[in-house]
């Protein structure tokens, strides 16, 4: 039976269970767990002036994992169809092509029929689309599929962002930002575990992934009725954020261009180069990924204590320099993990950071068009980063990569520091 502690009162609760007279076990374990757990809250109550964070970041773990497994889930499928590497990278970017349009149009959705409502029938669009993928092998229906299921995760992407901008208060701001950018990491690591357990020929993974989006939908779900009330500022536009925070902008730019380019071409650079490790080509891009899990909030600490446009110069100096430095390193499996895990790390950084500086500089309604424009400039910049990087690769494959880092890194401090006066603060 259940029997009151005698130590109740200093716990707050705890009980004692006895079998047969016997004790069995006590509720020392559950007393740890509760302290933990109100630690935890009281953190969180802290950072925000709402509540949705929790399970906003919920959310996003099981999202990043359906899009961390999907994306090469549906390019190893397409490969044992014999189907180019070319169709495959242009059905790939129809998604991010569904993403930039349903960013314009999703303040007026949320304003019409709110945050839950908009955000969980993306979820469920996006999983049905996730699933009729495997049942045709017609590139036109491909392209059409893909391109609904980006708008889709677009809606999730660009108001949970924009909800968490409108709770965080102004002491957490940047570390509500970076647990947001942890838990997509985690689940986009996560993701091609469906993979490895499940292979790519069957139906099986496809909806599995389906199913993590409809995961995803059930922390949102649980936050009805406490949805920001915003008058929402028009549509989302690029040019918004742009002309308002330029430095925003380029943030995005960087963070967008340089990832998806490190995670696309490094493992063929390695494969493409004499003497490089073979091993490298599996482990380094794991290694990145870990590195923007575990990098996102001790760089948010650091802005919180030496002003977010500082650290975003310092990482963005720092990251990039060491990015640059991967092609030279490839013979050695420690070195070139140890640079990318920190580089990638430390560049993803700056996408924490520039949803912190949003959320400053933004507010009201206005910070779910803005937040809209940066979802757009991200997903431009995932576009156009490969390509470049991959032009400058062909052309030299050890220098190119040096050469879009520095390059895009002056962009960025340079961008940055013109703009320093414009908002001090940060």
């Amino acid at each position: 039976m259940l029997v009151p502690d005698k130590k109740r009162k200093q716990a707050g609760f705890c009980f004692v269970i006895y079998s047969d007279g016997n004790h069995v076990q006590s509720g020392a374990s559950l007393v740890s767990g509760y302290r933990m757990f109100h630690r935890v809250t009281k953190a969180v109550n802290a950072m925000t002036i709402a509540p949705g964070m929790v399970m906003i970041a919920l959310s996003a773990i099981a999202l990043g994992a359906a899009f961390g497994g999907y994306l090469p889930l549906i390019a190893l499928w397409m490969e044992t169809l014999d189907v180019s590497f070319q169709q495959i990278g242009i059905v790939t970017g129809t998604t991010a092509l569904g993403i930039i349009c349903t960013a314009y149009y999703a303040p007026q959705f949320a304003q019409k029929y709110g945050y839950v409502t908009t955000i969980n029938a993306g979820l469920v669009l996006a999983a049905i689309m996730t699933v009729l993928f495997r049942y045709t092998e017609n590139y036109a229906l491909w392209l059409v599929i893909r391109f609904v299921g980006g708008l889709g995760l677009g809606l999730h992407w660009v108001l949970t962002e924009a909800w968490l901008a409108n709770i965080v208060s102004d002491k957490g701001r940047t570390r509500v930002m970076a647990i947001y950018a942890t838990a997509i990491s985690i689940g986009f690591g996560l993701g091609p575990g469906i993979i490895w357990l499940f292979g790519y020929t069957s139906v099986t993974p496809f909806y599995l992934i389906a199913g993590l989006l409809l995961v995803a939908a059930l922390p949102i779900f649980r936050l009805r009725g406490l949805e920001p009330n915003t008058e929402f500022a028009g549509g989302g536009s690029p040019l918004l954020l742009i002309r308002k925070a330029p430095t925003v902008a380029s943030a995005c730019i960087v963070a967008g261009g340089v990832d998806l380019a490190l995670i696309s071409l490094v493992p063929a650079m390695v494969a493409r180069s004499p003497g490089a490790e073979p091993a490298l080509a599996l482990t380094i891009v794991p290694a990145m990924a870990f590195g923007t899990m575990l990098l996102q909030y001790p760089i948010a600490m650091m802005a919180d204590r030496f002003g977010l446009r500082k650290v975003s110069m310092i990482i963005a100096t720092v990251g990039l320099t060491l990015c640059s430095l991967i092609p030279f390193f490839l013979d050695s499996i420690i070195i070139a993990i140890t640079v990318a895990f920190l580089g990638a790390g430390l560049v993803y950084g700056l996408y924490s950071i520039g949803l912190a500086m949003l959320s400053k500089r933004f507010t009201g309604g206005e910070i779910v068009a803005a937040n809209a424009g940066f979802v757009i400039v991200f997903e431009i910049a995932n576009l156009a980063g490969p390509g470049i990087a991959g032009v400058l690769l062909d052309l030299n494959i050890r220098l190119g990569l040096p050469v879009f880092m520095i390059s895009i890194g002056i962009f960025y401090l340079a961008i940055s520091w013109l703009r320093r006066h414009a908002n001090p603060d940060d």
